[in-house]
């Protein structure tokens, strides 16, 4: 074999060569260009202002978490009772006060019921909201009617006539109150009509003089650790949302076994809590 042999191509094979020594060409050439280009020097920024930021930010959450809102102590519900220290002793005191059907008027009483300390009472009476009527007492009235003997009705029968009666529920107020029994289906307990926007605490006590509530004979407390996804979205308070979370929070936590854990629970609506319980048990 000659060496002149050697650089004989066909038409074919001399394109497939050029083709070749062009691409060659042209990824020397874009390698060329990238080193010639300038390398950016990297900056440290400094980032103790943005920190300080967020630990702010952090402090206001964690205040914001912790902050009281003014509530009437005559109605204090379990969870509020966890979140203010007031223990199952002293609040067993005043659940069995409000049964006898009585009212706490003053920090002194709340005190004298409950038996808390002076140092939680001094911490926790400030965001005590007593109604209007404790420091303006209304002026007694004479007439027959309004004194006359009061004879109670259950408000789950009870006509808007009827509700309209009560001193301070107008035809406004009792539309709303058997709005919200439809809704319910039926009132279970009168704290639910407590709910009712625009009822005030002192017409709440006439309305309790006038009314009381039995609940349906087929009414039955539901077990949250046991029941069944359709029983759940059978509780006025709950959606297909809630109750999902629920049930999925149940199996992960093998059960329920406190309230605190409940209300932990995606979306809970932990200011209605006292009248969920109305519904559900752990047991």
């Amino acid at each position: 074999m000659s060496l002149k042999s050697l650089f004989l191509f066909n038409r074919k094979q001399q394109r497939g060569i050029f083709v070749l020594i062009l691409l060659i060409a042209i990824l020397l050439s874009l390698w060329l260009w990238l080193r010639s280009r300038p390398q950016e020097s990297i900056e440290l920024i400094d980032t103790t202002q943005y920190q300080t930021q967020i630990d702010s930010l952090k402090q206001i959450a964690a205040s914001k978490k912790n902050k009281i809102y003014p509530f009437n102590p005559n109605y204090i519900t379990e969870y509020r009772a966890y979140t203010i220290n007031l223990n199952d002793e002293q609040l067993g005191r005043l659940e069995r006060f409000r049964e006898s059907g009585k009212f706490i008027n003053s920090t002194a009483q709340f005190k004298q019921v409950t038996g808390v300390s002076q140092s939680w009472l001094d911490s926790i009476s400030p965001y005590f909201k007593f109604p209007e009527w404790v420091n303006k007492p209304r002026k007694s009235y004479s007439n027959n009617s309004y004194n006359r003997k009061i004879v109670p009705k259950n408000i789950n029968t009870a006509t808007q006539d009827e509700l309209k009666a009560v001193y301070g529920i107008g035809p406004a107020l009792s539309g709303r109150i058997l709005e919200e029994r439809k809704r319910l289906g039926a009132f279970i307990d009168l704290k639910q009509v407590r709910g009712v926007y625009g009822l005030t605490d002192s017409t709440m006590i006439q309305l309790q003089k006038h009314f009381y509530v039995t609940a349906p004979a087929s009414f039955r407390k539901l077990a949250l650790n046991k029941a069944s996804r359709d029983e759940l979205l059978s509780i006025p308070y709950f959606n297909d949302y809630l109750v999902d979370q629920l049930i999925k929070q149940r199996t992960l936590r093998d059960g329920f076994k406190s309230w605190d854990k409940v209300v932990l629970t995606s979306r809970f609506p932990e200011e209605k809590l006292e009248l969920i319980q109305l519904y559900l048990t752990l047991d």
